[in-house]
């Protein structure tokens, strides 16, 4: 079964009613010609692991904490770069590697800069 995509003026309720899902969920909501937006349900001590896209992108922690590990540009070595609280947002710069740990059971709204991809 495919999941449809918000079309515009759409709206969607994108936190779950009751308790997360317990396995690993990605979605994306949406994509356009310039921007691609994925909903991530993580369970408690879920890991992504080291990817990376060429555009610039914003993690926005909606549930949950969440770590994000980082390799910045030209450094081969991960470190924590930020620990995401509900409400809290980062930037990281296109073709930056990263990872992303759930320390608690996350809902994380992801998008993307598609431009020049």
């Amino acid at each position: 079964m495919s999941l449809e995509h918000l079309l515009p003026g759409q709206t969607q309720a994108i936190l779950p009613d009751g308790p997360l899902p317990a396995a690993f969920e990605s979605r994306a909501l949406f994509k356009g010609r310039d921007l691609e937006v994925i909903l991530l349900h993580m369970p408690e001590g879920e890991r992504m692991l080291d990817h990376k896209v060429n555009g610039e992108i914003t993690l926005q922690c909606l549930k949950g904490c969440v770590q994000v590990i980082s390799h910045e540009v030209g450094n081969e070595d991960p470190r924590p770069k930020a620990r995401l609280a509900e409400g809290e947002l980062l930037y990281l710069q296109g073709g930056e590697p990263h990872q992303l740990f759930a320390v608690v059971a996350s809902v994380v709204l992801l998008t993307i800069a598609l431009r020049g991809n």
